[in-house]
């Protein structure tokens, strides 16, 4: 082999290490979203269970109350699916804990965050 001939080739296995390293899809690096103690301000004539009720419904997630006064949320999208409780601290904050998954952690923490979110201002309707 010619020295040009070499060189080809190891550039060209550069460009699809490189390549191959951009398309990873692993979850590494990525660390389940803790949302913990999240504070709203519930607006008057309002509870914090029905905003995290209507929340949940907006974003497509089906909120189902528990004995406890936790409310299981169920997001379904085609073959994906996530469960996770929502846990009111009272009247002025709340907490999102994940049950089940089987989406990539870093989709999760977006879905979770959206969620969250939702729900702050819901409470402040």
């Amino acid at each position: 082999m010619t020295s040009k001939t070499i060189a080809a080739v190891a550039l060209c296995l550069v460009f699809e290490c490189g390549f191959v390293g951009c398309t990873s899809t692993s979850d590494k690096g990525y660390a389940v979203a803790q949302i913990e103690n999240v504070s709203v301000t519930v607006a008057q004539g309002r509870t914090l269970s029905e905003a995290i009720m209507t929340a949940a419904a907006r974003r497509r997630w089906m909120p189902q109350a528990q004995a406890d006064g936790t409310i299981r949320c169920t997001l379904s999208q085609r073959e994906h699916l996530v469960v996770v409780d929502v846990v009111p601290g009272g009247e002025q904050s709340f907490s999102i804990r994940l049950v089940q998954s089987n989406i990539p952690v870093r989709k999760y923490n977006q879905w979770a965050d959206n969620l969250a979110r939702e729900i702050v201002v819901q409470a402040s309707r």
